[in-house]
């Protein structure tokens, strides 16, 4: 499944950054997200607790930053595995000076997804990934917005 976007964020891009890296912020804006345990400056280990049309499950894996450029941007790569199945996503975020000083943050990538959550289908899941990246940068926006007051 395909995923991309862009959002913008009244912070500028090194702000940005910062909160896109930083584990408690991740964790406050994130749906399901209970853990978030940095192993190195890239390396996290994490814990959600998500629910797809009526199938909930607990997850463990792992995310990983790498091709980091401060303030710039990044390439994500996610793995979480639990008993409905697994989830499988590298994604690329890119920030830019935006025209008001703030941050056009943009996102590109391919997630997969396999067990009994695959089987609430194609449509469905791609409905529920742009509901969740939308929270999340819903919640990363409060985030930034509260850093400006």
């Amino acid at each position: 499944m395909q995923i991309s976007g862009s959002r913008e964020f009244p912070t500028p891009p090194g702000t940005t950054y910062a909160l896109l890296t930083n584990p408690e912020a991740l964790k406050r804006a994130m749906p399901g997200l209970k853990e978030l345990q940095a192993q190195s400056d890239t390396y996290y280990n994490a814990e959600l607790e998500l629910g797809v049309a009526g199938i909930k499950g607990k997850y463990k894996g792992h995310l990983e930053l790498t091709q980091v450029v401060p303030d710039v941007g990044y390439t994500m790569i996610l793995h979480g595995e639990g008993a409905m199945g697994f989830m499988d996503a590298t994604v690329s975020v890119s920030l830019e000076t935006s025209e008001n000083g703030g941050t056009t943050l943009q996102y590109d990538g391919d997630a997969k997804v396999g067990g009994t959550v695959a089987g609430v289908g194609q449509r469905m899941l791609s409905g529920v990934a742009k509901l969740i990246i939308g929270q999340f940068f819903n919640g990363l926006q409060k985030e930034a917005e509260a850093l400006e007051t």
